[in-house]
């Protein structure tokens, strides 16, 4: 884009050249008699020698110019990337806060199944009008036991996600510090 841009801008350049050049040469033909063919006066020497001189300068000029937008254009271009990736650290922050919220929920229903799965808390529950309680116990232990193989498996993986998103939180990070030091010294070279 930027050598596309910078080229647009030279060819502008260029046929502005050929046009002044054109106008200026149609301009000084003289108005008396016809120089003859091979021979050219001094005053038109001394004319275009001028004229190139001054579209000359004005080319450098443009192509100062050029490289000074190019440069707003690349700045302006990690800035917008440097935003995009301090949205997506934050973005992040939030998934890995959401992550521990649900890891601190499930841990905390896990370790209630853990106290309520103890053998001593399985023969206190309250079996009112049951002919089988041993059988109602072992219901409430199946229920229990396949509740907690339940709450290991979505605590699994909750860590594996967690593990992802701090993966991922720890490249954005760099990826934003190097674009800050990019954009730092872009700007104080």
């Amino acid at each position: 884009m930027f050598l596309h841009t910078r080229n647009v801008v030279l060819s502008l350049a260029a046929t502005g050249l050929l046009i002044g050049f054109s106008i200026s040469a149609n301009a000084q033909e003289p108005q008396n008699k016809p120089t003859p063919p091979g021979q050219v006066k001094f005053e038109d020497l001394g004319t275009l020698r001028k004229t190139i001189e001054k579209l000359r300068t004005e080319n450098e000029r443009l192509r100062a110019r050029v490289s000074e937008l190019e440069k707003r254009v690349e700045g302006q271009s990690i800035r917008d990337r440097l935003l995009k990736e301090e949205q997506r650290v934050e973005n992040l922050l939030a998934q890995l806060v959401t992550v521990g919220e649900k890891e601190a929920a499930l841990q905390s229903r896990s370790e209630e199944i853990d106290e309520q799965l103890r053998p001593e808390n399985i023969d206190q529950l309250p079996i009112a009008g049951s002919l089988h309680p041993e059988d109602v116990r072992e219901a409430n232990r199946r229920r229990l036991t396949g509740e907690q193989h339940r709450l290991r498996s979505q605590l699994e993986l909750l860590q594996q996600s967690k593990t992802r998103l701090q993966a991922s939180l720890s490249v954005t990070e760099m990826l934003v510090q190097n674009l800050r030091l990019k954009l730092q010294r872009m700007l104080h070279p």
